[in-house]
C-alpha cells in the first residue's frame, strides 16, 4: 500500500517488480592478518601415537580435507564438491585435484565471502611468484605456460615457415609447432599446430641455458601448459595448497579476491489517478455538504452508523455574518465574487482564476506499509508535487534489500 497525505492504497502485483543482482565486494589478506587461518595438513598416522597435539591437528585436518575434496569423487558430477575443469586426468601435474602427503590451507571465514568467492576474481602472490584461479577451482600460475624446449628444427622443404618448434609441457606431452613468424623486438611468436595458426603468442621468457620457455598463453596445450598448486572451493571459502605446500606461505604473501552478495533491487510504481488524493484532508479546511448517515444493524446483532451519503466537500470560507448565519461554504473566486464553485467545479473556476488549487494536496512522503499495516519504508520527495485533479501523478520507489 502507497501512504499519500494520511490516505492509503493498495499496489497491484502487477505494479511491483524485485530484480535480483550479484554484488562484490574486494578482499585484502596477508601475512599479518588476524581474520583469517592458515591451517597445516599432514598424513603423518604416528602423530597419533606421540601425544604431539599439533600434529594430531594436522593430521585430522589432513583427514577431513582428504575425505571432503579430494576422495576420488573429484570427476563425478554427483557427488564432487566445487568446481571442475574442462581436462581432467590422471597426471599429477594435470589432475584438477592433486593432493601430496602434506598441505597448507587459508580458511577464510564466512563473513568475508558472503554467498560464496567469485570465480576468476583469487590472486595469490608468494614472493615473487603471481598465481589465480581458473574459474574452474584450480590455483594456477598466471606467469605464463611453461614449455621445456627440445630443439628447433630448420624449415622443411616447400614450407612457409622459419622452422619447427620442438617442446613439451609441464606434464612431458611432446609437441612439434610451425614457427611462421618471430618478433625479436616485440618477442611475439606465431606458431602452427595442427593446421591451427596462432597468431600474436607473447614469450615471456626463454632460458638458452635449460630450454624453459615461458608464453603469456599457448591455447592447444590444454591442462599440462600451467602449473597447478592447490584449489580454491569457491562455496566454502577455502583454500588449498596441495602441491609443493612447504614453499608457500613461509614469508610475506597477499591474497585478494571478491566476495558474492546478492542484492534485490525492489521497484514500486505508484498511480495516483485523477480522482485520488486531490481533496484536503485538514479537517479546519473543507466542510461536507449533504453527507447523510444512517444506523444499520450487523448480521451479528450489533448496530454500526455508516455514511448512506457522501455528499460534496468544499473549502470552509470566512463567509459568516454578523448574526452567525453562514452564506455559502464553497469557493470564492478570487477573481469574480459572483463565481461559486466546489471541488467538482474545478475546470469552471479554473478558466476564470487560474490561481485557484482549492487546497489540493502537495505530497511529500510515500510510505509503504505490509499487509499487516507496518511501516516498512519511507521515501521522500525531492521537492512537494501536487496532485492534480486532471491528470495522473505517477511515482516510482526503488529501494534494495
Amino acid at each position: 500500500m502507497i501512504f499519500i497525505t494520511d490516505m492509503l492504497k493498495r499496489i497491484p502485483k502487477s505494479d511491483i517488480s524485485i530484480r535480483p543482482f550479484k554484488a562484490y565486494k574486494e578482499w585484502s589478506f596477508n601475512q599479518d592478518s588476524t581474520e583469517i587461518d592458515v591451517l597445516l595438513a599432514s598424513d603423518v598416522t604416528s602423530s597419533y601415537s606421540t601425544g604431539d597435539n599439533l600434529s594430531f591437528q594436522q593430521t585430522a585436518i589432513y583427514a577431513q580435507l582428504k575425505a571432503q575434496f579430494y576422495n576420488g569423487n573429484e570427476n563425478n558430477p554427483f557427488t564432487r564438491v566445487g568446481a571442475n575443469g574442462l581436462v581432467y586426468n590422471d597426471s599429477p601435474l594435470t589432475k584438477d585435484r592433486f593432493l601430496s602427503g602434506s598441505a597448507k590451507v587459508i580458511s577464510i571465514p564466512q563473513t568475508s565471502i558472503g554467498e560464496g568467492i567469485k570465480k576468476g576474481t583469487v590472486r595469490f602472490i608468494n614472493g615473487s611468484n603471481i598465481y589465480g584461479d581458473d574459474k574452474y577451482g584450480n590455483l594456477v600460475s598466471i606467469s605464463g605456460d611453461t614449455l621445456s624446449v627440445a630443439y628447433i628444427g630448420i624449415p622443411k622443404p616447400n614450407v612457409a615457415s622459419l622452422g619447427y618448434l620442438y617442446f613439451s609441457d609441464i606434464a612431458n606431452v611432446s609437441y612439434t609447432a610451425s614457427i611462421i613468424d618471430y618478433d625479436i623486438n616485440t618477442s611475439i611468436i606465431d606458431l602452427v599446430y595442427e593446421n591451427t595458426t596462432y597468431n600474436g603468442l607473447q614469450v615471456l621468457t626463454f632460458n638458452l641455458n635449460d630450454g624453459s620457455m615461458v608464453i603469456d598463453n599457448v591455447p592447444f596445450l590444454g591442462a599440462g601448459g600451467t602449473n597447478r598448486i592447490g584449489n580454491v572451493f569457491y562455496n566454502q571459502g577455502i583454500i588449498a595448497l596441495t602441491r609443493g605446500s612447504e614453499s608457500y606461505l613461509t614469508g610475506s604473501w597477499d591474497l585478494t579476491y571478491k566476495s558474492t552478495q546478492t542484492i534485490y533491487e525492489n521497484e514500486y510504481l505508484l498511480v495516483v489517478n485523477q480522482d485520488e488524493f486531490n481533496v484536503s484532508q485538514n479537517p479546519s479546511a473543507i466542510v461536507s455538504v449533504g453527507q447523510e448517515t444512517e444506523f444499520i444493524t450487523g448480521s451479528d446483532g450489533k448496530i454500526y452508523k455508516t455514511t448512506s451519503t457522501t455528499g460534496v466537500k468544499y473549502i470552509k470560507k470566512l463567509t459568516t455574518l454578523d448574526n452567525g448565519n453562514q452564506l455559502d461554504y464553497r469557493y470564492t473566486s478570487s477573481v469574480n465574487s459572483d463565481v461559486f464553485a466546489g471541488f467538482e467545479h474545478i475546470d469552471l473556476s479554473g478558466s476564470i482564476d487560474t490561481t485557484g488549487s482549492f487546497l489540493a494536496p502537495f505530497i511529500t512522503t510515500i510510505g509503504l506499509y505490509d499487509d499487516s499495516c507496518d511501516l516498512v519504508a519511507v521515501a521522500k520527495l525531492p521537492q512537494p508535487i501536487k496532485s492534480e485533479q486532471d491528470i495522473p501523478v505517477n511515482f516510482i520507489v526503488r529501494f534494495d534489500t
